[in-house]
């Protein structure tokens, strides 16, 4: 509800020259003016505060939401990390595994293949060793990331992206 205040020329700058009934009325349209003035400033005071309420609520879900973004890319750095040690501990392996194999090869030609044969059975060890070392690691990414999907899927209902 807008009421629309009479302009300030509406009344007379010298009350003294009005009469009674005349200031009486001049009077009566001051108060009316002053309680509609009062009533308007208390609704923008109301959505004032209404709208600052709506603004706190938003940082607060805003600051959740980069907290809860935060988080789960530090886990998939965590992750990256985990993986990045996983690819280089098997190409170690692999590259061992090769280098032993290859140097096998050489020496069954010229009948040596005996100590040759040792370390490509030491390099299978390793190698053995190495990809069930990695096979828990990857169940511990593997763990992680179903956390990450389940924080991600309590934290979102739908509307925040």
């Amino acid at each position: 509800m807008t009421t629309s205040l009479p302009p300030t020329g509406k009344f007379p700058a010298e009350p003294s020259q009005l009469e009674r009934e005349e200031l009486d009325a001049v009077y009566l349209e001051l108060r009316r003016s002053y309680r509609g003035l009062m009533v308007s400033r208390g609704q923008f005071r109301g959505r004032a505060e209404r709208s600052q309420a709506a603004m706190q609520q938003l940082e607060t879900r805003l600051r959740e939401i980069a907290a809860r973004e935060a988080s789960v890319r530090q886990e998939a750095y965590e992750m990256l990390e985990i993986v990045t040690h996983v690819i280089g501990e098997l190409e170690d392996a692999g590259d061992n595994l090769v280098n032993e194999f290859g140097a096998y090869q050489m020496g069954r030609r010229s009948m040596q293949g005996a100590g040759f044969i040792g370390r490509l059975i030491k390099s299978v060890i390793r190698f053995i060793n190495r990809w069930t070392s990695t096979k828990q690691q990857l169940e511990v990414m593997v763990e992680k990331q179903q956390t990450m999907q389940a924080a991600l899927q309590e934290g979102t209902d739908g509307t925040d992206r």
